[in-house]
């Protein structure tokens, strides 16, 4: 089972792929248990996965509550 794993992670090694990219799959392989020939996809998979947020939430946009700072008084 080991020696399958290491021989997927060699193999990806060689095509290039970023050894973070590999961690990341193989933190999604222990994480789901599957067969050693899976980690290509879970890296994949990984490496496709969108970005993680970063900052603040969205926030939605309120009314003033101070009409003539935010408008100038032009109403």
């Amino acid at each position: 089972m080991l020696g399958h794993l290491g021989s997927e992670v060699k193999k990806l090694l060689g095509e290039g792929i970023a050894p973070d990219h590999i961690r990341a799959g193989l933190d999604r392989h222990r994480a789901k248990g599957l067969h050693p020939s899976t980690l290509p996809s879970l890296v994949h998979e990984a490496m496709n996965a969108a970005p993680t947020a970063s900052g603040t939430a969205h926030q939605s946009w309120t009314n003033p509550t101070d009409v003539a700072a935010a408008y100038g008084g032009d109403l």
